[in-house]
């Protein structure tokens, strides 16, 4: 990554090259030596999933931000891993998530790994809310397959996961986007209120003087959490479940500032505990789960402003209506978003080296910040990552 880029954002759309470069025609490979793909080392479908969030979340811009070169691509890049998707996802419910290169299926653990299927239900979810043509009818089989494991998943990222997937279908129910068959409605209601109270519990519990979380340690993904509380706010309306959701978010950016201004990433070398929080090795998924988390408030207070201006017609469930919750959301919808933007900032050298971490010419991300600079791998989790970030810092639909 060249230094004249430091701290130097594009004003276009980036590249999907090397998201292009990384995918063939059975999904999305893990990991590259340099920008090269590593076929050794296969496939996940917690790539695959976060691809099909990513061409999702770009082609639900505002029209005009892709030519319609790069619409189809993305397009034919949302085919590959939803049929990715299909294929790991047993008839159970659940999926598989390591495939070798030979598409032959890694060993795993017979309990499954619940993160993954969080993180797939969600993208799935996500397909049918928001994209158009012929995926949707797709992404509503593989959500009416998993049904079934709403209630079993047994991480907090998956859980996480899980519960906003609800609230998203629920609310793209209400508005007349998707039609929720059955009982869908009652059951998705049902599961996204027991994680939520699950959540508000676990961070009861753990919250004490200097520490607003979830868990006993701030780990990996940590973003995510606060966003699918305020995202599952917009539905539930639930006070409880906004200010933990903003007093976790507000924690999470305080951990992940440094004196000097700039963002800093949970180092995985270590993680984030009451007695300090690592510095390295630091991944650009922290900064996209962060900057997600950053958008979802401002959406919040943009609703909470729009509701305190309709005031004299009446409250909704989910208005902020005490001065404490005043207080806790203070922060405007621009206020929200210059923070988001820092975290895109990080990829274009606001960072502890001052170093670029990624390429626009071709899109890709270097896998990592570590003590002795940038991780020159540009895998898929990274570059991910970065395009993830471009996106939410754009104006959407």
């Amino acid at each position: 990554m060249s230094a004249e880029r430091i701290g130097r954002r594009i004003a276009g759309t980036p590249s999907f090259a090397h998201l292009r470069r990384l995918t063939d025609d059975t999904g999305l490979l893990e990991h590259a030596l340099g920008r090269i793909p590593r076929r050794s080392e296969g496939y996940t479908t917690d790539d695959n999933a976060r691809a099909l969030w990513l061409v999702t979340e770009w082609l639900s811009l505002r029209e005009g931000t892709l030519d319609p070169a790069t619409a189809a691509m993305l397009t034919e890049l949302a085919e590959i891993y939803m049929a990715f998707l299909l294929w790991n996802q047993y008839e159970s419910g659940w999926w598989h998530n390591n495939v070798a290169y030979d598409r032959t299926p890694e060993r795993e653990e017979k309990s499954g790994n619940h993160d993954c299927q969080g993180r797939a239900i969600w993208a799935a979810a996500d397909a049918w809310v928001r994209l158009s043509g012929a995926l949707p009818d797709t992404a509503h089989i593989i959500v009416q397959r998993a049904m079934p494991t709403l209630g079993r998943i047994d991480s907090r990222r998956g859980q996480a996961f899980a519960m906003a997937a609800c609230a998203h279908m629920l609310e793209a129910d209400r508005g007349g986007i998707i039609r929720l068959p059955g009982s869908w409605q009652a059951e998705m209601t049902w599961h996204m209120e027991q994680y939520e109270r699950l959540l508000n519990d676990q961070f009861r519990h753990f919250t004490r003087e200097g520490w607003c979380w979830f868990e006993s340690a701030l780990t990996y993904s940590n973003g995510l959490v606060p966003w699918a509380m305020l995202r599952t706010f917009r539905v539930t309306g639930r006070q409880e479940t906004l200010h933990n959701g903003l007093d976790s978010l507000s924690f999470l950016l305080e951990k992940m500032t440094t004196e000097e201004g700039w963002l800093r990433p949970i180092g995985n070398d270590g993680w984030g505990s009451p007695g300090g929080v690592s510095r390295w090795d630091q991944q650009p998924l922290e900064m996209f789960k962060l900057a997600l988390a950053l958008e979802e408030a401002a959406r919040v207070a943009g609703g909470v402003a729009s509701e305190r201006q309709g005031a004299a017609t009446g409250a909704r469930a989910g208005a902020v209506d005490s001065p404490v919750a005043a207080i806790r959301i203070a922060r405007s919808s621009v206020q929200w978003r210059d923070m988001r933007d820092l975290a895109l900032s990080w990829f274009y050298g606001s960072n502890d080296h001052r170093a670029p971490m990624c390429d626009p010419a071709d899109g890709s991300c270097c896998d990592g910040l570590m003590k002795t600079g940038p991780n020159i791998n540009c895998g898929a989790e990274s570059t991910l990552s970065y395009l993830m970030t471009e996106a939410l810092c754009r104006p959407p639909r």
